[in-house]
């Protein structure tokens, strides 16, 4: 499990820190691994802020999935408006991807394991688009992936992208871009984005389509993770959202992890952040899309994934049945609380849950239940 959006500004926020090295076991940065940010003036590179990140995984033991250093919406201004010619600018990108994944291949070895070297490219375009098209595509897709391909060809490489998670055209147009990336030997791994916040939680594509949409994936030979997940169409008031909110949140959450369970092509699943006071829909006050509140408090959202999790541990099923959601009578605990058992509420301050599932462990800081540690080794058994 992994925890995305995870930048320096969260991760210098003391509980953000404890829960990303406590619970999840890999590490997806929101912008700090995006050109705006490593390129900021021609043939500088600035690292400063995305080996902040780099070296919280690897002191944590975790893996980096480093996202869309090539991203239609963060070109840097000085190469928007730099006059560039078409054989300019693919000398520029050719500089650019080696100088970023040998850095990362020489001063943290084996740390960055994934790179989603292309994001959304179905969805916009840049001054790259001017480098030319190969094939019908972007010329500057294909070029990308080979100079990822010629910088390291130890790591995964990925393409990212969103509306692509059910069956449909959006998610053909993915399938047809990877399907020639893979044919080309470019790519190893696609990113299903999972963002949903806003008002479309109960726009979830069915579980079977997703599950489709997967399966046709990995007949690719492709690996398929869910890469920036948010689910929280909840109407907040005065900041604060119903029971049955946070039940069909849970619900959304459980469908999806489980669909990606049944599976053997889906390897890894990153939310998009890991508290509510950091989501991006949430910074305009709209909704509340991630599994911890603002406060660090466990939500619905997060015993619905423990739970999925803890089923697949104990039995490895196919197809996967979704796990049923919390009761959306489920009470709240204080960390430093136990709830009741009679509730089937999971026990906090312990490791495991209350029930015969799993065993009692050792406290954990927060008083939190490790929901993504040796379980999720077991739950996804391809190392993330």
């Amino acid at each position: 499990m992994g925890a995305g959006a995870t930048d320096p500004k969260e991760l210098h926020r003391s509980q953000y820190a404890k829960i990303a090295a406590s619970q999840y076991n890999a590490i997806e940065p929101a912008n700090t691994m995006k050109m705006r940010y490593l390129e900021p003036f021609p043939g500088v590179y600035d690292f400063s802020q995305s080996d902040v990140v780099v070296a919280f995984a690897n002191a944590h033991g975790q893996k980096v999935t480093a996202t869309a250093p090539v991203w239609f919406d963060s070109v840097p201004s000085w190469l928007t408006n730099g006059g560039y010619s078409p054989a300019q600018l693919t000398t520029i990108l050719h500089d650019y991807i080696y100088a970023i994944i040998q850095h990362y291949h020489n001063d943290f070895p084996g740390v960055v394991n994934r790179w989603s070297v292309v994001s959304e490219a179905t969805h916009g375009s840049s001054v790259l688009d001017t480098i030319g098209t190969t094939n019908g595509y972007p010329s500057y897709v294909t070029l990308a992936y080979q100079y990822a391909r010629q910088a390291d060809p130890t790591v995964q490489l990925c393409y990212d992208d969103y509306g692509g998670e059910g069956m449909g055209i959006q998610s053909d147009a993915i399938y047809n871009l990877v399907s020639y990336l893979k044919s080309r030997g470019l790519i190893d791994c696609v990113g299903l984005e999972g963002q949903w916040e806003g008002g479309d939680v109960r726009g979830i594509p069915p579980a079977e389509d997703i599950v489709s949409n997967i399966n046709r994936l990995g007949t690719l030979g492709l690996d398929v993770y869910f890469s920036q997940v948010e689910i929280g169409g909840l109407p907040l008031t005065n900041g604060t959202f119903t029971q049955s909110d946070l039940a069909d949140q849970a619900k959304a959450y459980s469908t999806l992890l489980s669909a990606c369970l049944s599976t053997t092509a889906c390897k890894a699943f990153f939310t998009w952040g890991i508290s509510d006071n950091f989501a991006f829909c949430n910074q305009d006050g709209m909704c509340a899309p991630l599994p911890f509140d603002g406060r660090y408090k466990a939500k619905l959202a997060y015993y619905a994934l423990q739970s999925v999790l803890t089923s697949i541990t104990t039995r490895r099923t196919s197809p996967l049945q979704p796990a049923a959601p919390p009761s959306a009578g489920l009470a709240f605990c204080a960390p430093s609380h136990i709830c009741s058992p009679s509730q089937g509420t999971p026990r906090l301050g312990m490791s495991g849950m209350s029930g015969p599932t799993l065993a009692r462990g050792p406290r954990r800081r927060l008083g939190l239940p490790r929901l993504f540690g040796v379980s999720v080794q077991r739950a996804f058994p391809t190392r993330l």
